[in-house]
């Protein structure tokens, strides 16, 4: 078995918060290798979802540092558009993710960091409390890496499981987790036919429940760049009735972007599965496969100005919204998101919203049995994300970044979002940096030292004293 030559810092997972963690903890000095099952990084990044929160709901910014350098990189390529204000998100941004894509690997690549594609985690290497090493698996075998500190960016704690930390699955009480859904792109539109439609047809983008006035309007989404809509109820249901949609789903949302005849379109929906058991993960992705070639077929004939759509891309893998969370020192509560809570060690903020798919829906055993929807909450206010939450009892020389966090199942519906798990991401990155470098555990870092190096890097830690954009 090889033994390759030992790092400060390894961090698992090259998604959205992995890569970002790995660039992070390269720039603050370590020795870096990032870890990564496919053969480009981002993860759902890449997906072409329309980013939200990346400022909150009154403005102000939530999201910097390395997430926003990302993002300005693929602005000067046109890969991503302004963040615009949304009245039921809070912000929206457009993204192209092959730019977002690209950019990311070329940020990589300038700041030192070292990659391992195609390689998979296999188990942990453990003295009492310490992750001695990771074992791999890749084309050449099994390998054996060994570090200083890792950084588990799984985004399903998979290191964080195997090396004895503490974590919860899925919702307190039941442990059920939300469904997941494979998000995809279609090309050969005409979205001026399709918003002339639901100009005529408000009933296929209703408001939802609290929202009145013009804001929440066709016309108003309309006019901002890479703002989508999610609807059209009435045709769902008109195609269910004929027998021609199966999913279970009574809404489907499409996010473009400005000058482009493809959208992203966010319909599918398999419930009970567990992300961590891999039969379960190919019963997803037979579905969810499946359900796009129905849901292009519904698109087609159902949806005016995607007549002649295609399947563009479809996503690496089937996106999962939950499984495990760690239990650090502290568990981020719903009333932290909700409130816009501050705390003395926080070292990232959250503005995603508050978004929890219908966990408690059964499984649609009829074709006529509707699906569910979404519940989203704005969040006004961002909220701080502690410490404590990136690093997991049990482990002495672990952080974690991304939707794993230690968090409950509410809460946890908005720090998965894709900004927030930039910016964990990059908080993760720096903190297992400055423990290598120090000789000392996440936890016994000074969090003033933390903070300082996290503000030199420019993430946002507090709210801004004023409103400005990313």
């Amino acid at each position: 078995m090889k033994i390759r030559q030992g790092y400060d810092v390894i961090v698992t997972g090259g998604g959205t918060a992995g890569a970002i963690a790995g660039i992070a903890a390269a720039r603050t000095g370590a020795r870096t290798l990032l870890v990564e099952q496919y053969g480009s990084l981002g993860g759902v990044l890449t997906l072409g979802m329309s980013l939200k929160g990346v400022n909150d709901g009154d403005g102000y910014k939530a999201l910097g540092g390395i997430g926003e350098e990302l993002i300005n990189g693929a602005r000067r390529i046109d890969g991503a558009t302004a963040v615009s204000h949304h009245p039921r998100h809070g912000s929206i941004m457009g993204q192209d993710p092959e730019a977002m894509k690209l950019t990311l690997m070329e940020m990589v690549s300038e700041s030192g960091l070292q990659l391992l594609l195609h390689t998979f985690l296999v188990d942990a290497l453990v003295d009492g409390q310490t992750i001695q090493a990771i074992r791999v698996a890749n084309k050449s075998g099994l390998e054996i890496i060994p570090a200083k500190c890792f950084v588990d960016c799984t985004g399903d704690a998979d290191l964080a499981a195997r090396a004895g930390g503490t974590f919860t699955y899925g919702r307190e009480g039941d442990a059920q987790v939300q469904p997941v859904s494979a998000i995809f792109r279609v090309g050969g539109i005409d979205l001026e036919k399709t918003w002339a439609y639901l100009e005529q047809h408000p009933e296929d983008c209703e408001t939802p429940v609290g929202y009145t006035g013009n804001e929440y309007s066709v016309a108003a989404f309309h006019a901002k760049p890479g703002v989508g809509m999610a609807g059209f109820r009435s045709l769902i249901r008109k195609a269910r009735a004929a027998g021609d949609y199966h999913i279970p789903r009574d809404d489907m949302g499409f996010n473009p972007l400005p000058g482009r005849r493809e959208v992203t379109i966010n319909i599918t929906r398999v419930h009970n599965i567990d992300g961590t058991n891999p039969d379960d993960l190919t019963r997803a992705e037979v579905e969810t496969q499946l359900q796009m070639l129905e849901a292009t077929r519904f698109l087609r004939k159902y949806l005016p100005g995607f007549e002649d759509c295609y399947v563009v891309s479809s996503p690496f893998q089937v996106g999962i919204r939950e499984t495990r969370h760690i239990q650090g020192s502290y568990v981020l509560t719903a009333e932290d998101v909700r409130a816009g809570r501050d705390f003395d060690d926080q070292v990232a903020r959250g503005a995603y919203p508050l978004d929890i798919h219908d966990v408690n829906k059964e499984v649609p055993k009829a074709g006529n049995v509707e699906g569910g929807g979404t519940d989203l909450s704005k969040i006004n206010r961002s909220y701080g994300i502690p410490a404590r939450c990136l690093i997991p009892l049990g482990v002495a020389n672990l952080t974690i970044g991304g939707r794993s966090l230690s968090a409950s199942h509410l809460a946890a519906g908005s720090a998965r979002g894709q900004p927030v798990c930039m910016a964990t991401g990059h908080a993760a990155g720096t903190i297992a940096a400055l423990s290598a470098l120090r000789g000392c555990s996440p936890a016994q870092l000074s969090i003033r030292d933390v903070q300082s190096v996290l503000r030199s890097q420019n993430a946002v830690i507090e709210r801004p004293n004023n409103q400005e954009e990313a």
